[in-house]
């Protein structure tokens, strides 16, 4: 009796990355991300008739009302964490080669 094989930890992640990435590229090429730019657009389009509208009736106008910023903040503390490491590897790597390159320069310049 020959005995099943399970399947491989490492095959199992790259499928699961495989299936992302083709819903990703087929999201992109059916224009997903098109349309939500020209809604934005759309948006914007409306704001600027409701603002000539309003200037026609002769309201008093404030540019902050008509502009609409869609901007979510997706953070949570594993994010903020990975920011904070991501950066403080970043500082320690510039300082670390820029150290590197001094030693260097004092020892032949």
């Amino acid at each position: 009796m020959e005995k099943k094989r399970k399947p491989n930890l490492f095959f199992k992640i790259l499928a699961i990355l495989f299936l992302i990435f083709t819903s990703l590229i087929i999201a992109y090429e059916s224009g997903y991300y098109e349309t939500k730019a020209k809604g934005r657009a759309t948006l914007t389009k409306e704001a600027m008739e409701k603002f000539e509208e309003d200037l026609q009736k002769g309201e008093m106008v404030d540019l902050k009302e008509y502009l609409v910023e869609e901007k979510e903040d997706y953070s949570n503390g594993v994010t903020k964490m990975g920011n904070k490491l991501s950066k403080s590897v970043s500082d320690i790597m510039t300082k670390g080669i820029s150290g590197i390159f001094d030693a260097l320069k004092g020892l032949f310049w």
